[in-house]
């Protein structure tokens, strides 16, 4: 039973990667490198579980670094937001597109 369903899971994961490549194929290289890369940290997670009992802040810090990223982010849109060009795309900065504005 736990092999039949390896194999519909795996079946699975490879049509998707087909349409990735038909649709992209930067996206499907990157859906096979970060296969790769979780292939790779999967046992040092494990390892790193396995090592004792684990601090209370551990499990909040996947959340707590995206937060902190998105924060960054935003800081950084904010100082560089008033820098972008006047016109970009066709769209002015009022955000309506040249051909809704009013001549």
């Amino acid at each position: 039973m736990t092999a039949s369903l390896i194999t519909v899971v795996l079946l699975g994961c490879m049509l998707l990667w087909i349409l990735a490549w038909q649709r992209g194929s930067r996206f499907a290289i990157g859906v096979v490198v970060g296969a790769f890369l979780a292939l790779g940290a999967g046992p040092l997670f494990r390892a790193i579980g396995a090592a004792g009992p684990m601090p209370v802040w551990v499990p909040a810090l996947p959340f707590a670094l995206i937060a902190l990223g998105l924060f960054a982010f935003g800081l950084l849109a904010w100082f560089w937001g008033d820098e972008r060009p006047q016109r970009l795309h066709g769209i002015e900065r009022t955000g309506q597109p040249e051909s809704l504005t009013a001549e």
